[in-house]
């Protein structure tokens, strides 16, 4: 239950046994490998070419797997999704990572998606000229006769105008010289012909252009416009069936290299990383230098591991002055789950103490304090089961799971919460409220307080559990300073503060007991323990400072105010989130079950509607109460809890190993 004991290792090999050497490092994840670059070395920093090429190759292949994804219909698609990795024998992997003739399946793939590609740039091309001729089929002449010549023009085009101006645009034409006819009309759009002679040129083009005359675009074309619409569509459907062709040879194409490509694409990124750290160490003619962190107990394993190979050997050497070692926590397989609490905040430093099983039966009591329904309990119980036996690869995540279920359930069960207050709607109100041992606290002040009492016992327990947390911490250390004279003063101002509250009236008529727990002569005893502890901590808090003045003023502020008793005060009150949580969830459950038992009394369909509304409800409630319990849950971990004794910041061990996304290896 600790940081795992680190050494670190020299690894000089032979060249012609590099890659086999990494390669079988990475296959064995024990070790952290890095490339050995000395302080005064110029190495430069960027990846070497091959790893770029292997890079580049991987990227490929991700577009190629995108385009064979979009070549799938919806229901492959679906069926895709589920199927999860492909499980691939360790032969078949080894024949495909030799395979060369990955490129030439890339550019065949390429090749048919941009024909694809070009035949549909065709196909809109063709649809825009045939919707554009449609407009002017109502012409029935050749479009060869709309033309220029020395003696007249004739024009095809459109002008919008109301039906009360069309008079008006008539008589413009007559006085311009314009013969002209409507061989069609859309609305207020008219399609016209129109002709005038050379000598009217200016003026009938001036006119034309003062009543936004839209000339047509049929240049190029012969014949009529029917006859070219008829010869588009034909093209149209030459690329129709085109396109169909080379979607069909594409989906052949992908439907054969798939698997090959997703076991190639996995391999490439493994190889990768091989890659970028092989070009960035120090090397000879003929060798190559890396270092390597391994835990103690996996060191004999690494030596193994390469004693198979004739041309490398293994040192221990000293880690370099201030380098920051990496950190493994190493755990009880029940504890594994809550490393991913430590992670989110920060692995703690060598030399620190791993808090992981500190912060788990906390994390688990307050989570289930968050939630306080039994029933939700169960639901995470069955959902752990799921878990363990469809998602095996999750296994910490299914025990975390669990555990947070079994709290859950004890919480809802203390508190009388089972899916809200489903058993009063049922007829099992008594039985359930005889197990709530801590009352309901939706229905009873008592229990309402004995929710309030328990959650802040529990911030005291904690607050006071990383204060000691701290000092025997400083005492393995052997920073005496620190353990006697800032963490046992404050662990007996706090604990004397709460013992002396709880034997006076005053606890009594806040509500924090029903009569003193202590007797009252215990206050007169423990002043003469609180003065001391606090006198040092007006003298030695700020023994920093020089001026005794400065030191004392500052210290008396430690005592009051900066980090002193009115941040422990706030500090427990923070823990009154956890009931008022509890409450939010057993309070929208409640509301759920009237809401949904209200509207039995609709024929027929009421029934219906109170199952739909009791599942959906219910599955609501817990979801957004999930995420705020699990939010708050850690936030009094970070900062009410670490804030005491945890600093972390320690550099996570990053392990050199395969990381098979998209494969499981099997034989």
């Amino acid at each position: 239950m600790a940081v795992a004991n680190l050494i670190k290792l020299l690894i000089i090999t032979h060249k012609s046994e590099e890659i086999r050497v990494l390669r079988s490092l990475q296959k064995k994840a024990i070790a952290e490998i890095k490339p050995y670059i000395p302080k005064e070395s110029n190495i430069p920093g960027s990846p070497p070419e091959s790893a770029i090429e292997e890079f580049k190759m991987a990227e490929q292949v991700k577009k190629i797997l995108q385009i064979v994804d979009g070549t799938k219909d919806k229901g492959a698609k679906k069926v895709a999704s589920k199927a999860g990795k492909l499980v691939v024998t360790k032969e078949e992997y080894e024949q495909i990572k030799e395979r060369d003739d990955f490129q030439d399946i890339i550019e065949e793939i390429l090749n048919y998606e941009n024909e694809i590609k070009i035949n549909d740039a065709e196909i809109l091309n063709i649809n825009s000229k045939i919707n554009y001729l449609k407009t002017w089929k109502a012409y029935k002449g050749s479009i060869e006769d709309i033309k220029s010549t020395e003696r007249y023009t004739i024009k095809l085009g459109l002008i919008r105008a109301r039906k009360s101006e069309l008079p008006k645009l008539i008589s413009g034409f007559k006085e311009n010289k314009l013969s002209f006819e409507i061989i069609h009309k859309d609305g207020e759009i008219y399609y016209l012909i129109t002709a005038y002679h050379s000598s009217s040129k200016d003026d009938a083009e001036q006119y034309l252009r003062r009543i936004s005359f839209e000339a047509s675009e049929l240049s190029g074309y012969k014949n009529t416009v029917g006859e070219n619409i008829l010869l588009l569509n034909k093209t149209l459907e030459y690329h129709k069936n085109r396109k169909a062709n080379l979607i069909k040879l594409l989906r052949e194409s992908c439907s054969k290299h798939e698997r090959d490509l997703i076991i190639y694409l996995d391999f490439l990124e493994n190889n990768f990383e091989i890659e970028k750290i092989s070009g960035l160490k120090l090397s000879t003619e003929y060798v190559s230098f890396y270092t390597a962190w391994v835990k103690k107990t996996d060191k004999n394993k690494l030596f193994s591991e390469l004693s198979r190979f004739k041309y490398t050997k293994v040192n221990e050497i000293q880690p370099d002055e201030n380098e920051e070692m990496p950190i493994v926590l190493d755990n009880k397989p029940i504890f594994k789950p809550f490393e991913l609490i430590i992670n989110l905040y920060g692995v703690p430093r060598y030399f620190e103490i791993d808090p992981t099983p500190y912060v788990s039966l906390f994390f688990l009591i307050f989570f289930g304090l968050c939630i306080t329904d039994a029933g939700y309990g169960i639901i995470f119980i069955l959902f752990s089961f799921f878990i363990f036996f469809k998602m095996k690869s999750s296994r910490k995540l299914g025990l975390l799971v669990l555990l947070l279920g079994i709290f859950t359930l004890f919480a809802g069960a203390l508190f009388n919460g089972w899916f809200g207050d489903i058993p009063s709607y049922l007829g099992f109100e008594k039985f359930f409220s005889r197990i709530a041992l801590l009352g309901d606290p939706m229905k009873s002040d008592a229990g309402a307080m004995n929710f309030f009492r328990l959650a802040l016992l529990l911030g005291v327990i904690q607050v006071v559990f990383g204060l000691f947390i701290r000092f025997f911490d400083n005492i393995r250390k052997k920073d005496y300073q620190a353990a006697f004279l800032d963490t046992l003063p404050w662990i007996i101002i706090v604990i004397s503060l709460v013992i002396m509250l709880l034997s006076t009236n005053m606890a009594v008529s806040m509500q924090l007991v029903a009569a003193p727990i202590f007797p009252a002569w215990i206050s007169k005893i423990l002043i003469w323990l609180l003065i001391p502890a606090a006198a040092v901590v007006i003298l030695f808090s700020a023994r920093s400072q020089k001026s005794w003045g400065f030191r004392i003023f500052m210290g008396f502020l430690n005592l009051t105010i900066v980090n002193g008793i009115t941040s422990f005060m706030g500090d427990f009150l923070s823990y009154i989130r956890l009931m008022a949580l509890g409450l939010v969830t057993a309070g929208i459950g409640v509301a759920i079950n009237k809401i949904a038992f209200g509207l039995t009394g609709i024929p027929v369909i009421g029934i219906v509607i109170l199952i739909v509304g009791l599942i959906f409800g219910h599955i609501f409630n817990m979801g957004i109460n999930i995420l705020g319990g699990f939010v708050h849950t850690l936030r009094l971990q970070y900062v009410e809890f670490f804030s005491k004794f945890y600093e972390g910041g320690g550099r996570s061990f990053e392990t050199f190993k395969e990381e098979h996304k998209y494969i499981i290896i099997v034989g």
